[in-house]
């Protein structure tokens, strides 16, 4: 189309030819390269004579820490001081290995590197420091600074032979009077040390104001020098463009329309030849490649789904004739057999030599995008049918309550009749009616803990809760089941109490649960063991037992919902829920609980709860 051609005319070999370019950028970055290079230089150097002056506040204090060891091994006669003078001096022993070998002509990089760790100097600083000393070390601008460091190692060294001499008078035991040359002569030299330190800071200090006003200087001379060039190339520039003024003002057009519809594809319909033109992305949505292509109006009309072709006819009809704004979505079979869902937004363009010949507009695939809105209207849709189902089930719970409390209370009168004498069928039907009702209210109770738990009305009293009496609570619930199971509980709490973070009516809950659990579905004359122990900032709690176990992929989903195991459900009564309310109440009070089986080995289920710390006393 003509407007994409405008637009790409700017860019094409024949008007920006890459001498062209080539004219107009090699001076801008040749400057800008330089700006780089001095503001990398000037960095480096600076960060260098930072490193040097880091180095000197190290060497200063090591010196110092010498100085006062030697002066106390003096008064003390402790070896340990003398020790700690020879450790302290490493450090201006190390820089002088590095100054040393930074002087020779072809440098050990290694001993250099090893010298100024020791000195205390950071490894990645000493790269820098080495670059400043090789190429400025002997510049009028850093010679002080060398000169006081080349007059402080050797004062160093007078350091270390007075060092030696006060060391020698003091293991032939000479008398503490004696000693007064020998510790003059070290305070002269911690003085001589004290002003070279300041000289070299000093110098230092100078050497970095003047780098630095060199530097700062330098690049403001080459970003004015650059100014200048860019001053000179824009109007350059402007004058060669005057001749596009007109296309750019239409491809700019364009452009805030693609960025109005999150920079998607650019078409142009030609209302004069029936013909329209897409660029390459427009085009791609349409399976045609990403080239870009200009095809009658007939053929892309074919590519879109019929169902739609009545709605973007209207609406093209209607940006035509009334100057509206085309906004539309369709379906397309594009050439590559994919369909997709297009959006497309145009309108009449009236800027150009014949205004109303042709709309220009973008296109956006939105296949992605309604997709998602599908999904999350579905999940939407799901969550409004879980919380019917939730209430509904939580209604029904309810109004089965009644009516079964009312049939068990029945059966327990029959059975507890003593008026009237049931025969052994009768007894045994009334006790059916009992053992059925109760399954089912179990079933009911565990209905409504669920649609709580999932609802998320369970309130939790989160507070500290001694393991052992809510245990001791649980398992005297428990006896009738354990007798009539033939099980007995092993209890082997620790002797020390454990206290954990949990709402106390919904432990005891998970507790009863996973106990009678291990009645269940243990064999008789067998055993179920309670252990406990802190972890970390964790108490565990273990239940064992040694029943029937299960099979790896019964235990996969055994805390699922309505989910039993498939060997043992048609003899051991249960509703399946359990254990999944289990988990839900027990991650509520910020724990998990898990489960190793092995099927004809029994189960040990494993509670992890915070632990609370006990107060002492």
């Amino acid at each position: 189309m003509q407007g994409l051609r405008d637009a790409q005319a700017p860019s094409s070999p024949a008007l920006r030819p890459w001498r062209l370019y080539l004219g107009l950028l090699a001076p801008s970055l040749a400057v800008v390269c330089l700006v780089a290079l001095l503001a990398v230089t000037s960095v480096k150097v600076l960060a260098a004579v930072r490193a040097y002056v880091g180095g000197e506040s190290l060497w200063s204090k090591a010196r110092h820490e010498a100085v006062q060891n030697l002066l106390d091994y003096a008064q003390t006669r402790d070896p340990g001081h003398y020790a700690r003078y020879e450790a302290a001096l490493t450090v201006p022993l190390g820089d002088r290995q590095a100054r040393h070998e930074m002087e020779r002509p072809d440098p050990d990089m290694a001993r250099i590197r090893a010298g100024f760790i020791q000195g205390g100097n950071h490894p990645d600083d000493i790269d820098g420091m080495v670059a400043l000393f090789r190429r400025l070390g002997d510049q009028p601008l850093f010679s002080e600074a060398l000169s006081a460091w080349v007059e402080g190692d050797a004062l160093i060294d007078r350091l270390r032979d007075t060092a030696r001499i006060l060391r020698q008078q003091v293991e032939r035991g000479d008398a503490p009077g004696t000693l007064g040359p020998t510790l003059r002569q070290l305070h002269q030299i911690n003085d001589q040390l004290t002003g070279t330190e300041k000289r070299f800071s000093a110098s230092l200090a100078t050497a970095s104001r003047l780098t630095e006003s060199l530097l700062v200087g330098a690049i403001v001379l080459a970003a004015g020098l650059l100014s200048v060039l860019s001053v000179a190339m824009m109007r350059r520039s402007l004058a060669r463009q005057a001749a596009h003024r007109r296309a750019l003002e239409a491809a700019n057009e364009r452009w805030r329309l693609a960025a109005d519809a999150a920079e998607v594809g650019l078409f142009e319909i030609d209302l004069t030849h029936d013909l329209i033109h897409m660029d390459g992305r427009a085009s791609a949505f349409y399976g045609l490649g990403d080239q870009g292509a200009s095809l009658p109006r007939p053929q892309v009309r074919q590519m879109v789904d019929p169902q739609d072709r009545d709605t973007l006819r209207q609406g093209m009809s209607n940006s035509l004739n009334h100057g509206v704004v085309l906004r539309t979505r369709h379906r397309t079979h594009g050439a590559d057999g994919v369909t997709r869902l297009l959006e497309t937004t145009g309108r009449m363009d009236h800027s150009g030599a014949q205004p109303g010949s042709r709309l220009v507009g973008v296109v956006r695939d939105v296949t992605t995008e309604q997709a998602q809105a599908d999904l999350a209207a579905q999940r939407d849709a799901a969550e409004q049918v879980a919380e019917a189902q939730r209430a509904f089930l939580s209604r029904l719970s309810h109004e089965l309550r009644t009516p079964l409390n009312a049939i068990l209370g029945f059966a327990q009168l029959l059975h507890l009749d003593t008026t009237r004498t049931l025969t052994d069928s009768q007894a045994q039907q009334v006790q059916w009616i009992l053992s059925a009702g109760q399954q089912l209210l179990a079933l009911v109770e565990d209905v409504l803990d669920l649609t709580k738990v999932e609802a998320g009305e369970i309130r939790m009293n989160l507070q500290p809760v001694d393991v052992g009496p809510a245990l001791a609570a649980s398992l005297a619930m428990l006896d009738g089941v354990a007798t009539r199971h033939e099980v007995r509980f092993i209890d082997r709490l620790p002797a020390s109490p454990l206290r954990v973070l949990a709402d106390p009516q919904r432990l005891q809950q998970v507790l009863v649960n996973l106990l009678s659990n291990g009645c269940k579905y243990n064999r008789p004359g067998g055993h179920v063991t309670i252990d406990a122990r802190q972890d970390g900032d964790d108490v565990v709690i273990q239940i064992t037992d040694n029943g029937i176990g299960m099979a790896p992929e019964d235990a996969a989903q055994l805390f699922q919902p309505f989910k039993r195991v498939v060997s043992s459900a048609h003899y051991i009564e249960g509703t399946g829920l359990g254990l999944y309310i289990v988990k839900q109440l027990v991650e509520r009070m910020r724990g998990d609980v898990t489960v190793d089986t092995r099927e004809g080995l029994g189960s040990c289920f494993t509670l992890r709860l915070p632990a609370v710390a006990i107060p002492p006393g």
